[in-house]
């Protein structure tokens, strides 16, 4: 199932692309030459360089765009499609314990797999991966490190952390009924790990895979803030500080979080992070809803990444992330799918739709208003940012690294072609997705993956719930007792 490793002499020729000059984002025709990995040429490159091509791509009807990056998913979600409708943050966080829990490194692998598939079909070329759901081993992350590296995709995976309880997701009474409590904890479904532990485990992960393939960086990932212990977010500032690696993290997600915290920390988690030191370039932060101006303008001052997930901030109820507030600002904001589960797909396409609708309703002055050209900027660069890019890829720029994906302009939502780049964002579904090139390799060819084999990923992705709801039967019917009771 290996993607293709060999970086690959590639010329598009005569292709419509949206590149991005200064503050302008401009629409030419031209050719782009791919060496090494990198955008070594656009425009018309000497005719030397046109010998020894292994490829030639066609740019007729055809735009060739940067790659989306989703800077927050979940890809052991992959497989909890349609699992739940109408479940409000904290029922769906109790679900996706009984579909992930006692996972094995295959289904890790296959869950990854079958994640990098939805993100390459829809445009998409560099993903964070918020990785997994409960306390992980060393051949957990060996097998989603090892599905990404066949998959070809970009990949930051963010190890998700926590020595902490799930106090958020408990009923509002903040207690379980007590016929439930003592099935919670003989399952334990998110018992805390041990700070010795998670930190062996960061540590050798990072020594270990850091850096594969050229595409795969790793970090700690808090599960959220509130769920850990002022040691282990020190313990994240310190890996950043030794082996120049992101922390990324979940984020007031949800108000009963920002309250929660506050009882905790006596001050705002913004302002609770920023004493520890972790505010800075070096974190990103998913959903970000609950928080005020002022711990706005310090994110912003900081440098410190935010990452939209408009769809699942609504289909959860988790509420409205303040984003024009936080652009105006200056904050660098990415776009994020969330989990399969909890948004529906792993479309980039759709977040920056969303993204540029769900603010309009409540600010009356349209110039404060997100337009197209901003919700590309969060979906190709702020989102290569959130994922702690030094700036290599995320735009069609000579000496970025090749990512890039051509979509076909005879598709019917671009005729006419009237501003591409509108289209580009409310038309386009990813449904025009052509060819997908990653650092130079070519993974998606005429609309289908070429660079492994897809059909059988998806044929064992399959067979992988049921197993699992066997194996997890009393999980789910415990999770079921306590979602009627968080509802």
């Amino acid at each position: 199932m290996s993607a293709r490793s060999q970086k690959q002499r590639v010329l598009i020729k005569g292709a419509m692309i949206a590149s991005k000059d200064f503050e302008q984002w401009a629409i030419s025709t031209a050719d782009i030459l791919i060496e090494d990995g990198l955008i070594s040429a656009i425009g018309s490159p000497p005719s030397e360089k046109y010998e020894g091509l292994d490829k030639i791509i066609e740019g007729k009807d055809r735009l060739v765009m940067p790659g989306l990056v989703n800077a927050h998913t979940h890809s052991p979600l992959s497989v909890v499609h349609g699992a739940y409708d109408l479940l409000n943050h904290r029922a769906c966080m109790w679900l996706f314990q009984a579909y992930t829990a006692n996972r094995t490194p295959r289904e890790v692998y296959i869950s990854t797999m079958l994640n990098s598939i939805e993100l390459l079909l829809s445009g998409t070329t560099a993903a964070l991966d918020h990785f997994p759901e409960q306390a992980f081993t060393e051949e957990d992350v060996e097998a989603a490190v090892l599905a990404y590296r066949d998959a070809g995709i970009r990949a930051h995976l963010a190890l998700r952390v926590f020595d902490g309880e799930y106090t958020d997701i408990l009923p509002e009474n903040g207690e379980l009924p007590l016929s439930l409590q003592a099935e919670v904890q003989r399952l334990n479904p998110y018992a805390p790990d041990t700070l010795g532990r998670i930190k062996e485990l960061c540590v050798s992960s990072i020594e270990l895979w850091h850096g594969d393939s050229g595409r795969i960086s790793i970090g700690p990932a808090p599960s959220n803030p509130m769920r850990c212990s002022d040691d282990l977010l020190e313990m994240c500032v310190e890996l950043g500080e030794t082996h120049n690696v992101g922390t990324h993290c979940h984020l007031l997600e949800t108000e009963v979080q920002s309250q929660i915290a506050f009882e905790r920390y006596k001050t705002t988690t913004v302002r609770h992070l920023d004493a520890i030191g972790l505010l800075s370039p070096k974190l990103s932060c998913a959903h970000t809803i609950w928080i005020n101006e002022a711990d706005i303008q310090l994110m912003a001052d900081k440098g410190a990444s935010v990452v939209h997930n408009p769809e699942s901030n609504f289909l959860t109820g988790s509420g409205r992330a303040p984003i024009p507030e936080m652009i105006a600002r200056g904050v660098n904001v990415g776009l994020g799918s969330d989990g399969s589960c909890s948004s529906g797909d792993q479309s980039i396409h759709r977040a920056m739709k969303l993204a540029t609708a769900v603010h309009r309703n409540a600010e009356k002055d349209r110039a404060k208003w997100i337009g197209a050209e901003t919700a590309l900027e969060m979906g190709t660069v702020g989102g290569a940012t959130a994922m702690f890019s030094s700036g290599d890829f995320g735009s069609l720029t000579v000496g970025k690294k090749a990512d890039l994906v051509l979509y076909d302009l005879t598709q019917p939502c671009w005729a006419p072609l009237n501003d591409p780049i509108y289209q580009f964002v409310q038309s386009e579904t990813g449904a025009g997705v052509d060819t997908v090139i990653v650092g130079g390799s070519v993974l998606v060819e005429g609309g289908k993956i070429s660079a492994f084999d897809a059909d059988a990923v998806l044929e064992e992705a399959r067979s992988l719930v049921p197993a699992m709801k066997d194996r997890n039967k009393e999980l789910f019917e415990v999770v079921e007792k306590v979602g009627a009771v968080v509802i």
